[in-house]
């Protein structure tokens, strides 16, 4: 802005003006506007407005920081600048034409239900600590307060007001700066010293009486543990979720009913007041319903979101592979119809029991076909064991070190790479679930958890041999990862079991010893793993030939505490 432009005309003489009016000089108008943090101001207040000088710098500097350039004219301006209050009445009728918005006379009798972020005032030296009382009740639900004062308010506090300040200027630990001779090249000139004072109060916390009466008189009552799950099951983060969920139903379904009942009011009486000017939406919608719509469509919106925070909780997270998630997550909307409660959760909880064993199966075989896949690149031929299946030569089995495709890191715009951790931890979440199913729980539990350790990879300029339950993984920026298994025991397993499912061994393996078996049949042991090897299997059928069957939900069923 051409500082030489004006918004207002040229000063008048003070004849006409009250003796408790003193405009602010610029210089001082900037440094009190400068304690300010003009991030979130929108709504402005000057309580004491004169001429509107310290308004007119208020609204420059907000609309500089708010539109990065100078306004190009005077009505641009006056839309963002402060609403004024003035007692004088021949002031007022200079800052109506000058723009300003006057909307009232007293700021003493000052009242009104708007917000304010920030008020700016110079009030009349002899009642500042009035006025600065008034600003601080009409701020109570938080913002800032930049302000002038005569120095003595502060330093002599010998009235009530002035101690009833001090006490509210130190509640809220107000920045103030004392400054001599502030007014001395003013329009009114005076050598009273001064106290520019900010205070930034904090929002107020706010309080429910809804939320309130449901606590002292709730209209829900938390569900009973069915009877036949109580040997089974001790599941207190769903008891806990659940308990949230009815508490949040309750206080929505009362506020619901409290507008319908407002609205009810606002229709009755003359036609002009009948439209209402709140309106209740349903998340989603643009529409309103009846009572009872609205009701239905609010709990079921709540089912949803409790639906997807319950698969959230360890207790599916540690159990259920990447596939069953999946699943889960395609059936919230088929969920929404059926009530969060802890029938229904364990209800769910049973019904993926029982997929976990196929779904680990699954997840074993494509994890399988994704280590032993023949890419157009040869990097990862070496994952490939080749031996001749049973009447195919198209077989194979798993090495002690794979090199799998694998994006782990994220590219952003300037070519930077950044570990992508969600993918990271589900890929190798998935992975140490199919081992912990295969091993039945033999190995200990490993601290720290597939999170920790992909929260310190993150850290690290390069990813290399990271120790993980199973195995030690290098993950590489170019697009791969190299897993080197810990356990070849339990790596031949997972080859056996991947052998097995896709009928390359004989359908007598494990069921016959060598020398009993055909030539064929030998032919293929001899391929895949060797006599010996087999005689080991056969020793120790039960950890080579069974199903493992861990985790499912250990900890939730059987009696685990989660």
């Amino acid at each position: 802005m051409n500082t030489a432009m004006s918004f207002l005309r040229p000063g008048e003489s003070s004849r006409n003006l009250n003796d408790s009016f003193f405009p602010t000089p610029e210089k001082l108008a900037d440094d009190l506007l400068c304690m300010v943090k003009w991030e979130r101001v929108v709504d402005m207040l000057e309580p004491s407005a004169g001429k509107g000088d310290l308004a007119l710098a208020a609204a420059k500097k907000n609309y500089l920081r708010r539109r990065g350039c100078f306004p190009r004219n005077n009505s641009e301006l006056m839309s963002i600048s402060p609403e004024c209050i003035e007692i004088d009445p021949y002031l007022r009728s200079y800052l109506d034409e000058a723009g300003f918005r006057v909307i009232h006379d007293d700021f003493l009798t000052f009242n009104t239900f708007k917000r304010y972020d920030l008020i700016v005032m110079n009030p009349p030296f002899r009642d500042g600590d009035k006025h600065l009382l008034k600003a601080l009740e009409l701020m109570e639900n938080g913002g800032q307060i930049v302000c002038i004062l005569n120095a003595e308010t502060i330093r002599n506090p010998f009235s009530a007001a002035r101690k009833e300040l001090a006490a509210r200027l130190s509640q809220y630990e107000a920045t103030i700066k004392f400054v001599e001779n502030g007014f001395k090249e003013a329009e009114r000139k005076t050598d009273v010293e001064v106290a520019l004072i900010h205070v930034a109060i904090p929002p107020k916390e706010l309080d429910s009486d809804i939320m309130e009466g449901m606590r002292k008189a709730p209209t829900y009552k938390s569900q009973t543990i069915p009877d036949e799950y109580h040997d089974i099951v001790v599941f207190n983060q769903i008891d806990e979720i659940v308990n949230r969920y009815n508490f949040e139903i309750a206080c929505g379904i009362k506020l619901i009913e409290e507008w319908y009942a407002m609205q009810q009011m606002l229709k009755d009486g003359k036609e002009e007041y009948s439209s209402p000017t709140i309106d209740v939406h349903l998340h989603g919608s643009n529409y309103s319903f009846g009572l009872d719509e609205t009701v239905n469509g609010f709990i079921k919106l709540t089912r949803s979101k409790y639906w997807r925070a319950v698969f959230l909780k360890d207790i599916f997270q540690k159990a259920l592979t990447s596939n069953l998630m999946e699943d889960l997550y395609n059936n919230v909307k088929e969920l929404e119809d059926y009530d969060f409660s802890y029938f229904n959760i364990m209800t769910l909880v049973i019904k993926m029991n029982g997929k976990i064993g196929k779904g680990v199966e699954d997840t074993i075989m494509k994890l399988f076909d994704d280590w032993t896949h023949k890419y157009h690149w040869d990097e990862n031929s070496g994952n490939r064991h080749y031996f001749n299946g049973w009447r195919t030569n198209d077989a194979f089995a798993v090495g002690k070190k794979v090199i799998i495709p694998f994006y782990g890191y994220e590219t952003h715009w300037d070519n930077s790479k950044t570990l992508d951790e969600h993918r990271v931890v589900s890929k190798l979440r998935d992975i140490e679930k199919v081992f912990n199913y295969l091993d039945g729980g033999r190995t200990p539990e490993y601290v720290p958890t597939i999170e920790t350790i992909v929260g310190w990879m993150k850290n690290m300029e390069r990813i290399n041999n990271v120790e993980t339950k199973y195995f030690k993984v290098t993950i590489y920026k170019k697009g791969t990862a190299h897993l080197v298994f810990r356990d070849e025991k339990l790596l031949e397993k997972f080859n056996l079991f991947a052998a097995q499912h896709k009928n390359w061994l004989p359908p007598t393996y494990g069921k016959k010893k060598y020398a009993d078996m055909t030539d064929e049949e030998k032919a293929v042991i001899d391929s895949f793993q060797g006599e010996e090897a087999y005689a080991n299997v056969m020793a120790h059928a039960d950890y080579y030939l069974g199903t493992g069957g861990q985790p499912q939900f250990a900890g939730l069923l059987a009696g685990g505490t989660q």
